[in-house]
């Protein structure tokens, strides 16, 4: 909204409509129809089914699954963001989540890399010995050889679980400019840094169509009147 007021020079106001501008553009209006937020899911659904992975992205074959569960997210008002973890020497899609934040029921901690990685640990449920030195000592944070991808950038407090999990490689295909913690990760404290030494955590390498779909998935989250968390 522009406010008018004769006092602004000629000089002010355009500078005020480029600042509105700039503004709109990482923060998608707010559309309280909800019938308009299925209409888009609907599209959206139409443009995943239709996708085939492109053989030059090496991550398109994951990502899509990541898209495929934002997707379900969605269809549950829970906002459209997917994650999936992929044993790296064979491919296999070893869990999958999506975000399930407010339905059936509000869970503060369900973004969807917290969902998939407390399915794994539930699944897997590893154990440890007491002495590090014991012979059958088991590290329940070695997940050598998983990678997690994501559709959209970790928040800090996905980047932090993550991170305690002990995954060393993460993907994911959309940027959150407002939420997102992986362009912060140096402002992490010391001693979480220390606990991600080795780790990855970069941009997908996917295609920009499999970019897009994963960003306009994202944004039916602000459609509801929700933000990232």
């Amino acid at each position: 909204m522009i406010w008018s007021c004769p006092r602004l020079s000629g000089t002010l106001l355009p500078l005020m409509l480029l600042a509105a501008l700039a503004g709109c553009e990482h923060h998608p209006a707010r559309n309280h129809n909800p019938a308009a937020a299925v209409f888009d899911l609907n599209l959206l659904e139409k443009r995943i089914n239709s996708y085939q992975p492109d053989p030059q992205y090496i991550d398109d074959v994951f990502v899509l699954v990541t898209v495929r569960e934002g997707l379900q997210g969605g269809r549950e008002r829970n906002g459209g963001i997917g994650a999936c973890l992929v044993r790296k020497a064979t491919g296999e899609i070893v869990e999958r989540g999506h975000n399930s934040q407010y339905e059936p029921y509000f869970r503060s901690d369900l973004h969807a890399e917290m969902d998939l990685l407390n399915r794994y640990e539930e699944r897997v449920r590893k154990t440890r010995s007491r002495d590090p030195k014991d012979p059958t000592y088991r590290n329940p944070r070695n997940m050598e050889g998983l990678v997690l991808y994501t559709s959209v950038e970790p928040c800090p407090m996905c980047l932090g679980r993550i991170i305690n999990a002990g995954v060393k490689e993460v993907y994911y295909a959309a940027p959150d400019l407002n939420g997102g913690m992986a362009r912060r990760f140096q402002d992490l404290p010391p001693s979480w840094k220390a606990m991600a030494r080795g780790m990855v955590i970069a941009p997908a390498r996917c295609s920009p169509e499999l970019q897009e779909i994963a960003r306009d998935l994202f944004r039916p989250m602000f459609n509801q009147g929700h933000s990232h968390f």
